[in-house]
């Protein structure tokens, strides 16, 4: 980054000389904004394949309870005096029943998976916005 310590040092500097300055600083911001994305994008890549495992892990867990569950239900009503396929029958309907209230209660919070950089590209617009009014300003 170029930068000129003294007043006489600008007013000695080329135009040529100036305009390279500029776009090296500027060449610098987008750089610091490309790599503080790509920082970014990575740390929610990182937290969408945590957010994969876990639900996966989660699911097998449900499965099996909800077939164990299920069994016991469906035999429990048999005991009862119901007939079996009629247990196992009901025994289905409330496991169907449970599985749509937690789908529609599934959190729709995706703020830290959905790969996009949003503090990264809030600071490249107020960066943007400073050198605009900078720019507008110096003139």
């Amino acid at each position: 980054m170029a930068t000129y310590s003294r007043d006489s040092d600008v007013k000695q500097a080329t135009t040529p000389s100036l305009f390279a300055a500029v776009i090296d600083d500027a060449r610098d911001l987008a750089i610091g904004h490309l790599e503080r994305m790509q920082r970014e994008t990575k740390a929610e890549l990182g937290n969408l394949k945590h957010a994969i495992a876990r639900t996966a892990v989660a699911v097998a867990i449900v499965i099996v309870g909800a077939v164990l569950a299920g069994h016991a239900i469906a035999l429990g009503l048999a005991a009862l005096g119901l007939p079996l396929w009629a247990g196992y029958a009901l025994a289905a309907i409330l496991a169907v029943a449970g599985g749509a209230v937690m789908i529609s209660r599934w959190p729709k919070d995706s703020k830290d998976i959905d790969l996009v950089p949003e503090e990264s590209i809030a600071s490249l617009k107020r960066d943007v916005q400073r050198v605009k009014d900078a720019a507008s300003s110096s003139m």
